[in-house]
């Protein structure tokens, strides 16, 4: 952020969503209330302070907040926003995945297995960081089309 002071919260994150977050916004999360990422975050922060175990086999996001948002909004992190920001971003993640199988069956026809697969593969996202089965699942559960 151009000169201006700012802290660093690291975000414990599941990998599919640190690869998806990666691709949308870059290498760490700038935060600013024009942008609905930033906003999110804006929205979960607090000012009381808590502790929280330390994480060593997870993926964590590094999210930068200026002074100015930390002294107004709080930076403490404890387990029920690290919960609410992985739910979120997961959130936006499989409705993003569920549009782009959409668009892709309703112009080409084409299989929501194959549209899943392309989806990601432009996010890098592999088997081992979420199984396409439980994506193929969700799919099927929460699509209002049938594709």
């Amino acid at each position: 952020m151009s000169g201006k002071s700012t802290i660093i919260i690291n975000f414990p994150v599941k990998p599919h969503v640190y690869k998806y977050l990666q691709t949308k916004v870059g290498e760490k999360l700038v935060v600013t209330n024009f942008d609905f990422f930033g906003g999110i975050v804006l929205d979960i922060l607090t000012k009381k302070y808590s502790y929280v175990d330390s994480v060593t086999d997870n993926y964590t996001f590094p999210v930068e907040i200026s002074l100015r948002y930390a002294e107004k909004m709080g930076f403490y992190i404890d387990e029920k926003v690290v919960k609410k920001f992985n739910s979120r971003m997961d959130s936006m993640f499989r409705e993003e995945m569920r549009g782009f199988a959409h668009i892709n069956y309703k112009t080409n026809q084409t299989p929501r297995e194959v549209s899943l697969k392309q989806f990601l593969f432009q996010y890098n996202i592999e088997e081992d960081d979420i199984k396409f089965e439980t994506l193929l699942k969700d799919f099927k559960r929460k699509s209002k089309v049938k594709a």
